[in-house]
């Protein structure tokens, strides 16, 4: 049904000329149109069977999405964007980005081959602690171990529950009152969107001892080694930041904030011998400390994945439209270049809403 529903509206804007007179009132025709993505993989439905499906895009579909950017649009680096954000100076065509977020390997061996073989400027937001190790992101780790304690256990959010009722979470009645819902995704959700960082590791590492790890599929998700960065960085690849560890920033205290987005600029520079300019938000939340606290640590851009910007740092919020391989699909389940319109001109994320949290 969400998919009849986005696929209609797109099509009926692109008949109508409506998507258009959009972009023309709103001025968006005049901002870029930044880019995220995540995991690039070989086939996206096998991939699909033990990660998290919207993170993921197939190499052959991140070609289409991108070359159907590229004949509408110019491809340009961050600096770039940043620079004429900075200015207001205009652009001969309206202007793209594409960039992908929490480093793992497969966008060196998916995404970088053809980017480099077609010149295509792009970033990489990179968790600082994880590059160089065998450690999947926390919400991976998590996804993995949820999925494993759904298939043994009769009752999981029951089994869950007094693992997290001391943060205050009641995990039977955020769930809706089921104690085995069909979506272990739906309860990931809860768990990240509440729990601080080291709330959730304490839950991991009671999940590995009870349901235990498959050591092929967290290979799967595996992050960039430095020789990788540093070889995507010589071709050009912008590096930017995505914090030490990935905690949702507006969940930490003062202090474990400033430490993951200036400690991580620290480490990438020390690592890179070069200059990270760019900082993008875990799950693109923000509110007004963590704002301050990248304009502290001497970051020139932040990017956020919602259309909220703040009106007195607007370089600090910039949006990007997250994708992955059925972003731009219509309703027969193929490639819509009317979708992907409605994508680039912000019609979608505007009708889904903000649910991020941009409050102190």
């Amino acid at each position: 049904m969400r998919g009849l529903v986005k696929s209609g509206l797109a099509h009926g804007m692109c008949w109508t000329g409506a998507s258009l007179v959009k972009r023309t009132l709103d001025g968006w025709s005049g901002r870029p149109f930044i880019v995220g993505y995540h995991r690039v993989v070989e086939d996206f439905a096998r991939a699909s069977e033990d990660s998290i499906p919207s993170i993921l895009i197939s190499r052959a579909m991140l070609e289409r999405q991108i070359e159907w950017i590229a004949r509408r649009f110019d491809l340009a680096s961050l600096d770039e964007i940043e620079a004429r954000l900075m200015t207001g100076a205009g652009w001969r065509r309206p202007a793209a980005a594409i960039t992908f977020d929490d480093g793992y390997a497969d966008v060196y061996e998916q995404a970088f081959p053809l980017l480099k073989a077609r010149g295509i400027p792009a970033a990489v937001f990179v968790v600082s602690d994880l590059i160089g190790t065998a450690t999947p992101p926390l919400f991976d780790r998590l996804h993995h171990l949820l999925a494993r304690a759904w298939t043994r256990w009769p009752g999981p959010i029951r089994r869950l529950a007094p693992l997290v009722a001391h943060h205050g979470l009641d995990l039977l009645r955020a769930s809706g009152g089921d104690p085995a819902p069909a979506d272990p995704q739906l309860v990931l959700r809860i768990l990240l969107e509440t729990l601080p960082q080291s709330g959730l590791e304490r839950l991991a590492a009671a999940l590995a001892a009870e349901v235990g790890w498959d050591e092929s599929v967290v290979a799967r998700h595996r992050p960039l080694t430095w020789e990788m960065l540093r070889e995507m960085r010589a071709a050009g690849i912008t590096v930017g930041s995505h914090s030490r560890t990935h905690p949702l920033l507006t969940l930490e205290g003062r202090d474990r904030v400033r430490e993951e987005i200036a400690g991580s600029r620290r480490d990438l520079e020390s690592r890179l011998d070069a200059p990270v300019r760019h900082f993008a938000y875990p799950n693109g939340w923000f509110d007004e400390g963590t704002l301050e606290a990248v304009e502290a640590a001497g970051y020139r851009s932040a990017y956020t994945s919602c259309h909220h910007r703040d009106p007195g740092r607007p370089l600090m919020t910039v949006p990007r439209v997250l994708l992955w391989e059925n972003a731009g699909l219509g309703v027969s389940g193929s490639f819509s270049p009317a979708v992907m319109g409605c994508q680039a001109d912000g019609t979608l994320p505007r009708v889904a809403g903000c649910r991020l949290v941009h409050r102190n």
